[in-house]
């Protein structure tokens, strides 16, 4: 895809100032530049969005035909959708409230407005519910008997069910990802956090479920997150999808959303700063998605928050955004894994960094099933099948070449978080200037000797 689009649709996107570009910028590119930008738009949650903010700019007509069309067939689409979704939403709720289940409605239309405008603007493929893990037989049970079923999921922070689909009722076209009767699965949470993937432990305590309010949107009345509890999940979310690799581009678009909206709100942010000062690692991880969020979209919290980290993370932190969060965040965290130099930083233990980063270099399992919206006609047969195949074979190309780009990227890395670090050349030598006196980075000879088995074998 053309950089030069995707930049400029996420500066049109940005919260403050009308639309910087008009008609023979938006002219420039050819229908190849812009058949790849719509699917860059879609994949990235930012399609409807970008739709909205050109509306709202009097700069549609400045989009070629073409453009408008297809974003306006996503916007009708995804309109019958939320519609069903908010049906659908509802008889959960009600599901639940028959079983005696306490829950909290995560994401989704919970989002709307304090992240989201307008639910209409936002794609949503599933229904996010956080529960008490005493209650977790009982959700299971009630789903169960409305005909939901256990999804296989690799996942180990949420279980998943989903309604088998009939055969031949997938969506297909164009803007099947928007289509009403693309499939949605139930996830239950039991924590906002769970360490066993990340090997990174954030304890979060078990106060979530006494701090529930109340909410309504579209009609439909829902408990939720209190509004600190929220933006902690929000920016644990982000976290979590950025150390995996895959992490859309409209999740910092809709916590800009909420920065600017709470920009003058002093009150909310003494809460959250005294909400997150005993959450170990939250305060990091709230400024690292702020400064990400702010390097994208221009938003940022207000100067009076002080998120208290200490100033060799906050700067190490900063650097990476520099170097990899940026480009990482345009790709939607997919092209590489350079969130690995990201990971390390909270990882304090050497053998457990050790097996993390095996994992994650040589992912030695099949690749996750393909979505059926893919495919056209029903979700099994030759096709599915080739196509599987295919994108097992993708993935292995990935990986492949991931891991090489790490080791050679590393050295440059490792300079970089040198030269950011507060105390300058000292902390170069220092040998315990890792935070909790973290033992040294393991070697990287593991991984070149990995790679040489790998291409020796393919």
């Amino acid at each position: 895809m053309n950089s030069s689009l995707r930049h400029a649709i996420v500066a049109e996107l940005a919260p403050t100032g009308r639309a910087p570009f008009g008609f023979n910028f938006w002219h420039s590119f050819d229908p190849s530049d812009w058949s790849r930008a719509l699917e860059w738009l879609d994949v990235s949650g930012l399609a409807l969005y970008f739709l909205r903010k050109v509306i709202n700019a009097d700069g549609l007509q400045a989009l070629p035909l073409y453009v408008q069309a297809q974003l306006a067939r996503s916007y009708q689409q995804n309109c019958l959708r939320v519609e069903s979704i908010t049906k659908e939403s509802s008889a959960l709720h009600n599901l639940f409230d028959d079983a005696g289940i306490q829950f909290a409605l995560l994401k989704g239309l919970a989002m709307v407005p304090d992240y989201c405008p307008d639910a209409t603007l936002r794609t949503q493929y599933d229904h996010d519910y956080l529960i008490r893990p005493n209650a977790l037989a009982r959700a299971e049970a009630a789903l169960q008997s409305v005909g939901y079923r256990p999804k296989v999921s690799r996942e180990g922070y949420h279980i998943a069910y989903i309604r088998p689909m009939r055969e031949g009722s997938s969506p297909t076209g164009p803007v099947g990802l928007y289509s009403a009767r693309l499939q949605r699965s139930v996830e239950l949470h039991i924590r906002l956090w769970e360490n066993a993937e990340e090997r990174i432990d954030i304890p979060l305590g078990d106060d979530f479920m006494n701090r529930l309010c109340d909410r309504v949107v579209l009609g439909l009345k829902y408990p939720a997150l209190s509004d600190e509890d929220g933006l902690i999940f929000q920016v644990l979310h982000a976290f979590r999808h950025i150390l995996r690799n895959w992490c859309r581009l409209s999740v910092f678009l809709e916590i800009s959303h909420f920065l600017n909206q709470r920009s003058a709100d002093s009150v909310f942010w003494r809460q959250y700063q005294d909400r997150i000062a005993n959450l170990r690692w939250v305060p990091e991880v709230s400024t690292l998605v702020f400064n990400l969020t702010r390097a994208l979209f221009g938003s940022s919290a207000p100067a009076e928050f002080n998120s208290r980290v200490d100033p060799k993370f906050a700067a190490i932190a900063g650097r990476w955004v520099e170097l990899y969060g940026m480009p990482g965040a345009l790709a939607n965290f997919r092209g590489n894994k350079n969130s690995l130099f990201l990971h390390r930083e909270f990882v304090i233990d050497r053998s457990a960094w050790a097996e993390i980063r095996r994992r994650r270099l040589f992912p030695f399992r099949r690749p996750h099933q393909l979505p059926d919206v893919l495919f056209n006609h029903g979700p099994s047969g030759s096709r599915r099948r080739l196509a599987q195949y295919l994108h097992g074979l993708r993935r292995l190309r990935f990986h492949a070449l991931s891991a090489v780009r790490y080791a050679c990227e590393y050295p440059r890395w490792q300079f970089h978080r040198m030269r950011r670090t507060p105390a300058g050349s000292k902390a170069v030598s220092s040998a315990n200037a890792e935070k909790g006196n973290r033992e040294s980075e393991p070697s990287l000879e593991p991984v070149v000797t990995q790679l040489s088995k790998t291409a020796i074998r393919d």
